[in-house]
């Protein structure tokens, strides 16, 4: 662990991202993105791989599908070279991959870490937690199937990225006020666990403190630059969660030899 800040102050309550943070979603969003496209068409690495390319993937990460989809759509078209007629409007674009996400959705699993720590922050501390993600309902709903019990049942507050309270996604603060404001919190006393470089911009201008877990492909100098000025606290693992610092006495069992201060 990483601490960013020197004075870390309490936490009442835990608002937690979803894809990429709780479940591991992000492979699966990639095979419903490439299942959109004529695969005779697509370069034979995307296809064979079933995963986009990570110069495109990190500039997703987090955002509402109104605001990745037309990056997806321009890379398809710029380096995929698709002709325009094998390119569909963002609309038709989202349904398919919704379609193709939530047909893929029991084969969702938990990221590493998350059972434990969820556990652990209800069942120990009491915490209240919500779950703050750019998902629209129906995707969370297809999501949680096989994590209801695990996961889904410790947690007081869900707010979608279709929910009409949020205006603007994620790096806009929205939904994670509206996260706060329904667990009954000031989102000053809230800690926010991302994995997005948005969610964590998002999460700090709501004034939270935030937790990032970021994408292990990121270069420690792009983590720094993209995360670091977003963020309280750094994590390779959600296995590497220590509370201490916010005032939340849990700590996973890697925690304890993994701390190490950034020198500012």
């Amino acid at each position: 662990m990483n601490i960013w800040t020197t004075k870390p102050r309490p936490a009442r309550g835990i608002l937690f991202d979803m894809d990429g943070t709780l479940l591991d979603t992000e492979t699966l969003s990639d095979r419903a993105i490439i299942q959109v496209f004529n695969n005779d068409l697509l370069p034979r690495d995307v296809v064979e791989s079933k995963r986009i390319p990570w110069q495109l993937k990190y500039k997703t990460l987090g955002l509402r599908g109104a605001d990745w989809i037309p990056m997806v759509l321009q890379w398809a078209k710029e380096e995929w070279k698709l002709p325009d007629h094998e390119i569909p409007t963002l609309f038709e674009f989202w349904e398919q991959w919704e379609t193709n996400l939530n047909n893929l959705a029991p084969q969702v699993q938990a990221c590493s870490g998350a059972k434990a720590l969820v556990a652990a922050l209800a069942q120990q501390q009491h915490i209240p937690m919500a779950i703050a993600t750019s998902s629209r309902r129906a995707g969370v709903d297809k999501k949680r199937q096989n994590h209801e019990s695990t996961l889904f049942q410790h947690f007081q507050v869900i707010v979608a990225g279709d929910d009409p309270a949020v205006v603007h996604g994620k790096p806009a603060p929205d939904i994670y006020r509206i996260a706060a404001q329904r667990l009954g919190l000031d989102p000053r006393d809230c800690l926010v666990l991302e994995d997005a470089a948005a969610g964590c911009q998002a999460g700090q201008a709501a004034g939270c403190q935030v937790v990032a877990i970021p994408d292990a492909r990121f270069t420690p100098e792009q983590t720094k630059e993209l995360y670091g000025p977003y963020t309280d606290v750094l994590l390779d693992s959600l296995d590497n969660f220590d509370g201490r610092p916010f005032g939340i006495n849990v700590v996973l069992k890697d925690a304890s030899s993994s701390n190490s201060a950034v020198q500012s």
